[in-house]
């Protein structure tokens, strides 16, 4: 039985599940399976799941839409469309911090509710469970609604910039090192290095390796100019 909070949701999805329980489980973080000390199920399978299923949506949304396009470009489109920074924007669309179960120390903070990377993975776990429970048309439905209305994204892929760079100037590919790591597990920070020649050419922070060395090769950049 869900809450009229989370029939709410329903609503707002335009997505009435057969099985609640599936949309519970979406919402569930895993810091709110440890604080109520059961081994009830948390999200991150569920979130496994959506990953799969979103990029097999954007892959053939983005190779219909453009035609034309190399498959470097529609990877670069692709790439940016199921990154974390999107997710947090079209999970904030709905509200959808507002649905998930947390543990108390964090449910306690409204921004732990408003973090990139928890959003995105709810956002992939809702995702996923409209699949398990309607299969992939109504995820499919779910998730070109945010694409319908998704203003142009310009490819930035700096970190293959760079290597076409490095390979053409200094004959080395660049080598990415990971300097620290902070946060909680739902707010994780990263910090990278880039290195050609063991010269150090940019450093960069993200909320996961890979858009830690996006911005790391953007620097690099920058500073080579």
């Amino acid at each position: 039985m869900l809450s009229k909070n989370h029939e709410k949701l329903q609503k707002v999805i335009e997505y009435k599940f057969n099985d609640p329980k599936i949309l519970i489980t979406a919402l569930t973080h895993k810091s709110y399976v440890a604080r109520i000390g059961t081994k009830g199920y948390n999200n991150e399978r569920m979130e496994f799941l959506g990953d799969s299923i979103l990029a097999a949506i954007v892959a053939e949304a983005l190779y219909t839409k453009y035609p034309r396009k190399a498959e470097g470009v529609l990877s670069q489109l692709k790439a940016q469309l199921v990154s974390a920074n999107n997710l947090c924007v079209w999970a904030k669309k709905i509200y959808l911090g507002d649905y998930v179960f947390l543990g108390r120390g964090e449910n306690t903070k409204k921004e732990a509710r408003q973090t990139k990377n928890l959003l995105g993975d709810v956002f992939e776990a809702v995702v996923g469970a409209i699949y398990l429970d309607g299969g992939f048309e109504n995820s499919k439905k779910f998730v070109l609604k945010f694409l319908d209305v998704q203003e142009e994204i310009i490819g930035q892929d700096y970190k293959s910039r760079f290597q076409e760079f490095s390979q053409s100037v200094y004959r080395e590919l660049p080598e990415y090192k990971t300097v620290r790591e902070s946060g909680p597990d739902h707010d994780k920070k990263f910090e990278v290095a880039v290195y050609v020649h063991k010269m150090l050419l940019g450093e960069g922070t993200g909320s996961s390796k890979k858009e830690a060395q996006q911005s790391a090769a953007k620097q690099a950049m920058e500073n080579i100019k």
